[in-house]
């Protein structure tokens, strides 16, 4: 989000469950959970919320839609990436892991995520969740779909897109974004 509105920040790498676990760092965020947000002594948690509180804070329109509908239908994105979808992937990558390994978990969360992306493909008749524009909505639930560096669908080979094409173009366009390909370039070991 920051590189997106295009103001000045600085980055603290912290390292998950180490530097996250830190009495320090749980002054910030007592969950030791990652990201946080300081902005001039404010301090916010959960990605989502600082990236709405980032968008209508710093950005202008079309990022930061205007209108209370508008506002309103990236809520509705956002929340339903983190209800409808996030547990979705989270449930299929703990039914491939090694150690809880239950291919019949796997089918179940499977099937729910398919769902769900039948409900976003049935969306997507414009570029974007909201029309010809790029907002936070479309930023919140691409990352939620795609995390840098966390499991996302791209990490699992289970999860195919093919069924979805209107869901893979988005996700593509979102990912084609120069901000979205400046934070990957940085991340890129």
């Amino acid at each position: 989000m920051l590189e997106e509105i295009g103001i000045p920040y600085e980055h603290v790498p912290i390292r998950p469950y180490t530097e996250s676990r830190s009495p320090d760092y749980l002054r910030i965020n007592p969950n030791g959970h990652i990201p946080s947000l300081e902005d001039g002594g404010f301090i916010l948690w959960e990605s989502l919320a600082i990236n709405m509180y980032l968008a209508e804070t710093y950005a202008d329109a079309p990022l930061w839609p205007a209108g209370a509908r508008d506002h309103a239908r990236v809520y509705q994105w956002s929340l339903w990436a983190a209800n409808e979808v996030e547990p979705r992937i989270v449930e299929v990558a703990k039914g491939l892991s090694a150690k809880t390994a239950d291919p019949a978990a796997v089918e179940a969360a499977l099937e729910q995520l398919s769902a769900a992306l039948g409900i976003l493909e049935g969306a997507l008749h414009t570029p974007y969740l909201l029309g010809d524009d790029f907002t936070v909505g479309d930023l919140n639930l691409a990352s939620t779909l795609r995390e840098p560096g966390e499991v996302g669908i791209s990490g699992l080979a289970a999860i195919d897109l093919a069924p979805f094409p209107n869901v893979t173009r988005w996700l593509d366009c979102c990912s084609a974004r120069p901000a979205n390909r400046r934070v990957a370039a940085v991340a890129a070991p």
